[in-house]
Order: structure tokens, then C-alpha cells, then sequence
């Protein structure tokens, strides 16, 4: 019974074998061909950009729909897929505060990605998804047939008057700095608050870190209404670590 249960082991011990060494010729191959296919990929996306970047360059209407659909295929390429996306996208409906509103990823350039929403202009670091900058979006505008120019509305702005002085609108800038610094990056309470000054409705507000010799290796510059919100953030840190 032994000698019979042994034959039919030895075909069964043959075909895993064999199944083995075909794995170890097989496996080398099977990589070395997706990366060519990945090579090949690559080679046909920079050909696809080089493109684009020829037609954007030739249109000389960047209002025209050709140069609008080239644009926008070029910033698809040049950026990280949708769903890479997507917590850069929820970061700023957090800072809106409006998690049902419409993000618009507009394009993906260098190390920034830029996203649209509320009528605000959104720049974004990839790698961590924090907003580096927030800014009213670009307006436009057109003239209509009887000569006069209409504009694309602007954000909506707080300018109830809640508060009056510098002294009253910092703790309404820091609280939200603070319960928010997940989507900025920022620790404020580590850094030096300063007050820059105020226009009509607005008060101009900055926290910033220097090193032993005095020189500023983090800043932070927000504009916030006397309504007590933020409409302007600038983490000019991003600037200075390329310096």
C-alpha cells in the first residue's frame, strides 16, 4: 500500500515541480515586460503633453473652447489620479465649512494643485494635501452687446461688524487656525503673532518662526473680516524653505 501510495504522490510531486521551475524562468519575464509596458505608457503620456503644450502655445484665443479642452487635458495628465485626490478635495470643503459644495479641480502644476470652490482659488501640496494658499478665484469677465462689461460674481463675504479691533479678532483667527491645522499644516500656538494692520472691513494678521540668527524659516498671513472670517491664508513657509 505504501509503494502504491508513493506512484501516486510522484506525478502529483512532478507537476508542483515543474509548476516551481516555470515560476522562477517566468517571473523575471513577467516584470521586465510590465515595465516596458510602463515605459511604453510613460513615453506616450510625455508624447500626449508635449502635445497639448504645442496647441496651448499656438491658440491665441485662451477664451476658445480648443484651448480650454487642451488645458484641461494637459492638467489631467499632469496630475494625480481622482481618488489621490480626494483629500485635498474634502480639506477644502472643511475650511468652507460647506461639505455638500461643488470642488472644481482646476489644474496640477510642478510641486501645487489647484482647486475652485464658493468662488474661492485653492492651492494645494500634493504629497500632504494641506492648503498652502486660499485667494478670491479669478473673476471673468466679458463686454455685452450694448457695450457694457458683466463680471462673474463675487464670494460671498462676511462684514457684519462683529468685531472692531485687533485685540478681539485674534483669538477668532487663532481658534480657527487651531481647530483646523489638520488641513494647513500649521502649528500656530509654536509661532510669534504679529499684527500687519487693517483696511476698511479687514484686518491683516501674521504668525511667524525665526531661527537663532534672526531669519524667518515660517510664516503665516491671513485677512480676516470683522465678520470673523478668514478670506485670505498664505503659508509662505513653502516660499522660504526654496530660498
Amino acid at each position: 500500500m505504501k509503494h502504491k501510495n508513493k506512484s501516486r504522490l510522484l506525478p502529483v510531486i512532478l507537476i508542483l515541480a515543474v509548476i516551481a521551475i516555470l515560476a522562477v524562468v517566468l517571473a523575471p519575464r513577467l516584470v521586465s515586460q510590465s515595465k516596458v509596458v510602463q515605459t511604453l505608457q510613460t513615453k506616450e503620456r510625455d508624447k500626449e503633453i508635449a502635445r497639448l503644450e504645442a496647441v496651448m502655445m499656438e491658440v491665441k484665443d485662451k477664451d476658445s473652447q480648443e484651448y480650454k479642452e487642451a488645458k484641461q487635458q494637459y492638467c489631467l495628465l499632469k496630475s494625480r489620479p481622482a481618488a489621490e485626490r480626494e483629500e485635498a478635495v474634502a480639506n477644502v470643503k472643511e475650511f468652507l465649512g460647506m461639505p455638500d459644495v461643488p470642488v472644481e479641480f482646476t489644474c496640477g502644476r510642478g510641486n501645487t494643485e489647484y482647486y475652485e470652490a464658493a468662488r474661492f482659488a485653492f492651492s494645494i501640496d500634493p504629497k500632504t494635501n494641506y492648503i498652502i494658499e486660499i485667494h478670491e478665484a479669478e473673476r471673468r469677465w466679458g463686454t455685452k452687446e450694448d457695450g457694457t462689461r458683466w463680471f462673474d460674481p463675487m464670494p460671498e463675504y462676511d462684514y457684519s461688524g462683529r468685531y472692531t479691533t485687533p485685540e478681539a479678532i485674534r483669538p477668532v483667527a487663532e481658534k480657527f487656525l487651531t481647530d483646523h491645522k489638520g488641513i494647513f499644516g500649521v502649528d500656530i500656538t509654536k509661532m510669534t503673532y504679529e499684527f500687519e494692520g487693517t483696511k476698511p472691513g479687514n484686518f491683516f494678521l501674521k504668525w511667524k518662526t525665526d531661527d537663532e540668527d534672526g531669519k524667518t524659516k515660517e510664516l503665516v498671513s491671513v485677512t480676516i473680516t470683522n465678520g470673523g472670517q478668514i478670506i485670505v491664508y498664505d503659508n509662505d513657509t513653502y516660499d522660504l524653505a526654496k530660498n
